[in-house]
């Protein structure tokens, strides 16, 4: 089964719901978030559309989606997806995002940590990979307590919600 139902300490990992529509919505609409990720410019109803989506090919798409939610209140603070995957090679690219709001709580590394474990010992892949905008200094920290290893830099790579580039940082986790 594909996006199982993952538990930490403090979270719940599971596949979206009708239910998490607006929370999800919220989140990629956030202006703060967009600083460092570019989300496509959708109408409200077009984004709930792909969200509804996801929810309707959970079990035959390659990618894996899960919702972030806080056990203690059942709050939903983010996401994690598998966005890439590349069979020829055994890896795939996994990438996450929790409300501005809750950041500096330690929520996406666990997260992260949790999806990536999954992946490697239960998902079959040899290697999960991560990226992020060079200037998220937020979202190495996360990759790296995740146990995640910087691969390398690539400048010019992300185009910005404002229009210009910047470079892009790849990490990366292998079965042990």
């Amino acid at each position: 089964m594909l996006s199982p139902r993952i538990e930490t300490d403090r979270l719940i990992l599971r596949r979206y719901r009708e239910s998490d529509l607006e929370s999800i919505y919220e989140i990629i609409t956030d202006e703060r978030l967009a600083k460092y990720i570019k989300f496509p410019k959708l109408t409200k109803e077009e984004e709930l559309e792909c969200i509804r989506k996801w929810i309707s090919d959970a079990d035959e798409s390659k990618y894996e989606r899960w919702v972030i939610e806080l056990k203690s209140t059942g709050e939903v603070v983010g996401n994690i997806d598998v966005n890439t995957v590349v069979k020829k090679h055994n890896y795939c690219n996994v990438g996450y995002t929790v409300r501005y709001n809750y950041w500096g709580n330690g929520y996406a590394a666990e997260a992260l940590k949790a999806v990536s474990e999954h992946l490697l010992n239960d998902g079959g892949y040899y290697l999960v990979e991560c990226s992020c905008n060079e200037l998220n200094r937020q979202s190495y920290r996360v990759m790296e307590k995740a146990g995640f290893k910087k691969d390398g830099y690539i400048a010019n790579r992300r185009l910005n919600g404002d229009g210009t580039y910047t470079g892009v940082v790849y990490y990366s986790k292998v079965k042990e």
